[in-house]
């Protein structure tokens, strides 16, 4: 008789054993009509092959975790609360513009002045964060976060007592900086489950960040007030004057986020935060004068962040890593069951250069200049957006490590200009300026990766690169018409050869698609250039020629979709 019919493996049992004087155990002679036919033999046989078929297969997905298809239902949770943190770099886009300058009671006039200098830099950023989430449907995600970031990152414009316009003084003990320290925001998000386990996602909303403008008036500019139309020996008080805003602002941005293992989700954001103009005021008693000198000027703040960050979701796990979805039960997608093979792909993102000028000496008519005391450097840096191309082979060489080889090329486009800067020490009027340009860049680097689950690689990666870029200066000013300085602009260029050095996430989509979220920082080394301007025969036929180093250093924070060749 049948004892059991179970449904893994159609397990189906009779009791054939017989007794010795032939009857079988249930009290039927053997041969009967009511005995074991033939056909029952054949079935309880075929039961026996597929039993033992369904084992065979169940321990070879057991012993090859990496190498097969995961089951291809599981239940999708992301509701509820979650908490994390973020590492990454934080890049200030400011901008500095005097808008009015009084001296004694007397305003001065901005026409012809260079009235706006960059203030752009990066600097390293810890952002805890915390939100919850709502699964509205089987593919979509909505929910609310709140983060705080932590960062110390100050750009410091050497040589300016003051505002952009009448600051300038050329001495090294003279400063204008703009230093950025917290930063919050409050945000809605929306994200797309592109499988259970990864989840692409957009995010915006409001944010603040703390602000603190320093003027230094430390040098003997400063002290014996050369501002002044008469030299007076007491100094301008106070030496140093410190101006700080928390501006409130908009936020948008997205980011992939995917599970790892259990409750704990890897994530990868980019965020642009635009914080509008804060109007600051620096105010300085001049001693034998009846009014103070007092600039005004506004701070044009805006920042780009990027962090990569790990969090716990409470409760129940949002996904088996890597299953399909529930209403994909039927027809399941094909997973991705190796990751060895070639692969080519198109990444979106950003390039921050933290770029120095120094000046490294400075004649006239072929004799050496003295730079004691000057500012001789400057910084020249920039954010720009970046499109890259990339392509690899991947090599699994053990079922949870994976080594490989790639390359790409980078097209972005981005100026830092400096106005009023031209040989560093002629007077700051427009048409003088100093700029620097970094347009395309490409490495070839090794990667090796270790997959946390069969559809996730956490990898590490580093090589050579190589960055484009362009240094100008350009004399166009009234100052240097009236002198005749010539030519009247110098453009030189520069292909660095450098190393890269990073790391990211990538996750299998499907079969063949690959995203991936990567960070990566660069140094190219120091590059040097040389200026040189004659006067015009009416004022002396003098030539001036200064000779500057060039340092840059890049981070670039790249999103990408590949797809895997078989």
């Amino acid at each position: 008789m049948i004892k059991d019919i179970g449904m893994s493996g159609l397990r189906i049992l009779f009791d054939v054993s017989e007794t010795p004087s032939g009857v079988r155990s249930n009290g039927v002679r053997s041969g009967s009509r009511y005995g074991c036919a033939p056909w029952r033999r054949g079935l309880a046989l075929a039961g026996l092959v597929l039993t033992f078929s369904g084992s065979v297969q169940a321990a070879d997905l057991n012993a090859a975790p990496f190498t097969k298809a995961p089951p291809p239902v599981a239940a999708s949770s992301w509701t509820g609360f979650y908490a994390g943190l973020g590492l990454g770099f934080r890049t200030t886009a400011d901008e500095l513009t005097t808008t009015s300058s009084l001296f004694n009671g007397s305003p001065l006039d901005l026409s012809g002045a260079a009235v706006t200098q960059p203030f752009s830099g990066t600097g390293f950023r810890a952002n805890p964060y915390a939100g919850y989430n709502w699964q509205v449907a089987p593919r979509w995600v909505v929910g609310i976060e709140g983060d705080v970031g932590f960062g110390d990152q100050a750009v410091k414009l050497a040589g300016f007592s003051s505002s952009p316009a009448f600051g300038f003084s050329g001495d090294a003990a003279d400063s204008m900086s703009v230093k950025t320290t917290w930063d919050a925001s409050l945000r809605g998000r929306i994200g797309y489950l592109v499988t259970p386990s990864t989840l692409l996602y957009a995010t915006g909303g409001a944010a603040w960040q703390h602000d603190e403008v320093t003027s230094n008036c430390l040098s003997s500019t400063c002290s014996e007030t050369g501002i002044a139309p008469a030299v007076v020996t007491n100094s301008t008080t106070p030496a140093v004057v410190t101006n700080s805003t928390t501006r409130a602002g908009w936020t948008v941005g997205g980011g992939i986020e995917t599970v790892l293992w259990g409750n704990w989700l890897a994530r990868a954001e980019y965020r642009y935060a635009d914080y509008g103009t804060a109007p600051f005021t620096i105010s300085r008693a001049v001693p034998g004068f009846e009014s103070a000198s007092v600039d005004n000027f506004d701070a044009r703040l805006r920042s780009h962040l990027a962090s990569f960050g790990l969090a716990y979701k409470f409760g129940e796990p949002a996904a088996a890593a890597g299953a399909a979805h529930p209403f994909e039960a039927s027809e399941p997608k094909a997973a991705m069951t190796s990751w060895s093979g070639v692969y080519a792909g198109l990444g979106l993102g950003a390039r921050a250069s933290r770029t120095d000028v120094d000046v490294v000496s400075e004649s006239f008519n072929g004799e050496a200049g003295d730079l004691t005391g000057l500012a001789t450097s400057r910084p020249f840096d920039g954010t720009a957006f970046r499109a890259n191309p990339y392509a690899g082979y991947n090599w699994q060489v053990a079922p949870q490590w994976v080594v490989g080889v790639e390359a790409d090329a980078g097209i972005a486009d981005q100026t830092t200009t400096r106005g009023g800067l031209v040989n560093f020490f002629i007077s700051p009027e427009q048409g003088e300026s100093i700029a620097v340009k970094t347009t395309w860049d490409a490495s070839l680097r090794g990667r090796v990766g270790f997959l946390v689950t069969p559809a996730t690689l956490l990898y590490a990666t580093g090589g050579v690169a190589w960055q484009h870029y362009e240094f100008s200066s350009n004399c166009v000013s009234e100052g240097c018409a009236f002198f005749g300085l010539s030519p009247a602009v110098i453009n030189q260029s520069a292909t660095k050869l450098g190393g890269t050095v990073g790391g990211g996430i990538e996750t299998a989509l499907s079969a063949h698609w690959l995203a991936r979220a990567e960070y990566r920082y660069a140094d190219y080394g120091r590059s040097s250039f040389t200026t040189s301007r004659t006067s015009s025969p009416d004022t002396g036929s003098q030539t001036i020629a200064d000779v500057l180093d060039v340092a840059l250093r890049t981070h670039t924070v790249n999103f990408g979709l590949a797809y895997k060749f078989d």
